[in-house]
């Protein structure tokens, strides 16, 4: 079991990844522990899954632990920020947790457009409003939010999705703003990089084969762009968009749909 003692010198401090027990939540940290953070690792359900997560991070030389919480409740929210604090200096946060369902305009619910802008939105900034509050005196903090590249080519599909994925992306450079100096904030807005549950391999190949370079993007293109977001002390308030150029050709339909 993994301790809370303070961590080493040679540590950029503790990072924090959300919905890091598998899929893109995963490469995240472990491309924050090769920056040199130690990492908690959130997960929501998937014990197993973050655990080999915090193995992997563990045979890299870096210390990890894995921390449930359910993000859309607020004392949870707080106590995971609490427990990533104890294990050592919080100098990192990755909101990488998201809800992903779809709809419509025409038939949407108040309700699915609520629990999207809870998970999507809410649980975001509270997240950053309690990890700038616990940024030890005298360090730099970084916060990166994890968004989608509909946020610069919106299509009406996926529609609260892609409403509470415009919210929180919009305000990166308020963000930035509000917490300079301490704290930088960026955003990382993926393409399509992995199929969606029970979305067929060959419709996914045909999305991917619709971007402009005709293919999906990388995992490891995102783990680079995490990087260079943690280690780059003059940036702040930007959104890298990686989607292999898919926002470049906006459509009526998501690339589900090609």
């Amino acid at each position: 079991m993994t301790d809370f003692r303070s961590a080493d010198a040679s540590s950029r401090g503790v990072a924090l990844v959300t919905a890091a027990s598998g899929r893109i939540g995963a490469v995240l940290a472990k491309a924050a522990a090769q920056a040199g953070h130690d990492v908690v690792v959130h997960y929501r359900s998937d014990a197993d899954g973050a655990q080999g997560v915090v193995q992997a991070i563990e045979v890299m030389g870096r210390r990890a632990v894995a921390v449930q919480a359910e993000l859309t409740d607020a004392a949870e929210r707080t106590a995971l920020i609490d427990r990533a604090a104890a294990f050592g200096p919080l100098r990192a946060l990755v909101n990488n947790a998201s809800l992903f369902v779809y709809d419509q305009l025409e038939t949407f619910q108040e309700a699915d457009l609520r629990l999207h802008h809870e998970v999507n939105v809410l649980a975001p900034l509270a997240l950053i409003r309690d990890f700038a509050a616990r940024l030890p005196d005298g360090d730099e903090g970084v916060v990166v939010n994890m968004l989608d590249y509909k946020v610069t080519a919106p299509n009406p599909d996926f529609f609260s999705y892609t409403v509470s994925r415009v919210g929180i992306a919009h305000m990166t450079g308020a963000l930035a703003l509000a917490l300079a100096p301490r704290i930088r904030v960026c955003g990382i807005a993926p393409g399509l990089t992995l199929p969606s549950a029970g979305w067929p391999e060959a419709d996914y190949e045909a999305g991917a084969k619709a971007t402009p370079l005709k293919r999906p993007v990388a995992l490891e293109d995102l783990a680079a762009a995490l990087t260079f977001i943690l280690t780059t002390r003059s940036l702040t308030g930007q959104n890298l968009v990686v989607d292999a150029g898919a926002g470049l050709t906006p459509r009526d339909r998501d690339l589900e749909f090609v």
